[in-house]
């Protein structure tokens, strides 16, 4: 067993987790994992993956992948030979294809084929605009006579007893508009009372920090797409919840009276972030860094009166 196994399976017992707990947090095979702890890289297919596995392992139980590829430089694969193996390899291909006598050449019929279709669709389009254009004409034609015939057919009747119809309904209609438009204004004025606002403030390496205002009531939820282990702090750095979510598994958690919460999650891919229901965006892509910290920091008393 190398120091740098050594050093990854100390940091993964005290966090408390088993090799299975691991293998669910970084999708890494648990075989795998064990070759990291014992310094057998022979079994990991390429230099790539091996420092790619040594990453996603230390970030999963808290350490600086950085620092430890640093410090143990002498004892990680490095990935140049590959590289310079993979451009000799692309260099030989190319002298080796015979270049062509001349690529217009080739591609000439293709190009004219192309033109041709484009010809024809330009064609069918012109003479689709025309028939439509002269559809429409012969259409609005036809409903300006039947307007001016119905007009001349019926006479508007200039009694007193229709005009004033005319005006009580026009009374009854503005009042109406006043209601709705009051009523309109209320719902707004309650909509925005209760308006929520997520916003990412900061991050530094791995962790983000988000502010979370305008709400009365704030409700944190963990939901897992598929196995993630997670942990979670209150304000005191008191353990919330610790351990691994099951696919389909959510945990709830009213935060409201929390100033802050930390929530430090192995896998995130796997892990969807809701507050009051609504899902968190991540500011660091999960793809890119899988092992992150979410920092809830509750910002209740900016919200707007």
């Amino acid at each position: 067993m190398t120091e740098l196994g050594i050093r990854l399976k100390e940091a993964r017992e005290e966090k408390a987790m088993s090799l299975d707990d691991l293998q669910a947090a970084t999708k890494i095979q648990k075989r795998y994992l064990t070759a990291l702890e014992e310094g057998n890289y022979d079994i990991i297919p390429g230099s790539f993956y091996v420092r790619a596995f040594i990453k996603q392992y230390a970030e999963a139980v808290g350490l600086d992948s950085d620092q430890l590829f640093e410090e143990f430089k002498k004892d990680i694969p490095n990935t140049y030979h590959d590289d310079v193996s993979e451009k000799l390899s692309g260099m030989k291909s190319q002298r080796e294809l015979p270049k062509p006598a001349s690529k217009a050449l080739e591609v000439l019929p293709t190009i004219l084929v192309i033109a041709g279709v484009l010809v024809v669709i330009a064609i069918i389009y012109v003479l689709v605009q025309l028939t439509m254009n002269k559809s429409n004409d012969q259409s609005d034609a036809a409903s300006k006579k039947a307007v001016t015939q119905s007009e001349s057919k019926y006479e508007i009747p200039k009694d007193s007893t229709l005009k004033d119809n005319k005006k009580s309904s026009s009374e009854t209609d503005s009042k109406k508009d006043t209601k709705t438009s009051s009523a309109k204004k209320d719902d707004e004025k309650k909509s925005d009372s209760g308006k929520l606002s997520i916003k990412a403030t900061g991050t530094e390496g791995p962790a983000t920090t988000y502010e979370v205002s305008g709400a009365d009531k704030i409700e944190l939820e963990l939901a897992a797409s598929d196995s993630a282990w997670i942990r979670v702090r209150d304000e005191n750095s008191s353990s919330l919840k610790e351990g691994t979510l099951k696919k389909g598994e959510t945990y709830k958690k009213d935060i409201t009276d929390q100033k802050q919460v930390d929530i430090r999650t192995g896998y995130a891919p796997n892990l969807k972030i809701k507050i009051n229901g609504e899902v968190l965006s991540y500011e660091l892509d999960p793809k890119d860094v899988m092992a992150q910290t979410i920092t809830i920091v509750n910002k209740k008393e900016e919200k707007s009166s």
